[in-house]
């Protein structure tokens, strides 16, 4: 018993940063969003990125807010948590557009980057879901899309590549399509989920959001032009195979009874 009462302090002081460790903390991360209008002939009209470090308190977020051609853009709270096993990202934007309508009407598209992750911790077999909802004010779009995805490495800003594209080769990567209309909907699927993929650190967190196809105004005409999108995405850890499960649980037990044999052999000598 006085053994026992010996290792109460560090049984305590275990407990309490287990249940510290287990609880979401904002991510440190850099982060890079690019925002751009592509004319409806292909050409880039006008892009605009922006970049920044996670605070010194270590709160993951990074605000962007630009004209960027015919669309003014504000993406407010991008905020990136992780925990044991997962990281998330949350994003909501809000837009008004100012162009051509109908069939010559621009495209925009905006990619949201985060960087340094590493819940999961590799190798871990992983998965992405990700959902979003799309409302307007008087603004429809024929087209919206996100995806996420993950890339091996620190990508920044550099990684982006051509202005009016999207990174490929991302990793368990989702896609949700829906419409911006008169009411507000959901992407489909929802949630989207994607293919199990081995996690490997670090890693980047990659988002987009493209609305696309026919864009026309409510029925205020050019003053009834905006509409907005919510979103959030996760990458998660898979749960390990029941069998694999059972049999970690059962060597507590087998190390209990090889010890207490080892000690009834000692006595009886």
């Amino acid at each position: 018993m006085k053994r026992f009462r010996n290792f109460m302090p560090l049984v305590g002081a275990a407990l309490i940063g287990a249940a510290i460790l287990a609880a979401p903390t904002q991510a440190r991360a850099d982060f890079v969003i690019r925002a751009t209008d592509v004319l409806s002939g292909g050409a880039v009209n006008a892009t605009v990125t922006q970049s920044g470090a996670s605070n010194p308190n270590g709160s993951g977020f990074l605000t962007f807010s630009s004209s960027v051609g015919n669309f003014i853009i504000t993406v407010v709270t991008h905020i990136a948590t992780t925990g044991p096993g997962f990281t998330a990202a949350s994003d909501t934007i809000n837009i008004t557009y100012n162009g051509p309508t109908g069939a010559t009407s621009d495209k925009l598209i905006v990619e949201v980057l985060g960087n340094k992750f590493t819940n999961p911790t590799a190798p871990a077999l992983s998965n992405i879901t990700s959902n979003g909802s799309p409302s307007t004010s008087g603004l429809s779009v024929a087209s919206v899309t996100m995806t996420s995805g993950v890339l091996a490495g620190n990508l920044t800003a550099l990684d982006l590549g051509a202005a009016g594209t999207t990174l490929g080769g991302q990793l368990g990567m989702t896609t949700g399509i829906g419409s911006m209309g008169v009411a507000s909907s959901v992407l489909v699927p929802n949630p989207a989920t994607g293919a199990p993929f081995a996690i490997v650190n670090p890693f980047t967190f990659y988002q987009t959001f493209t609305f696309d196809g026919q864009i026309n105004f409510g029925s205020g005409g050019p003053t009834d032009n905006g509409g907005s999108l919510s979103a959030g995405s996760t990458v998660s850890s898979l749960p390990a195979p029941a069998g694999l499960v059972l049999a970690l649980t059962g060597l507590p037990v087998m190390g209990v009874s090889g010890w207490l044999r080892r000690r009834k052999a000692l006595k009886t000598v």
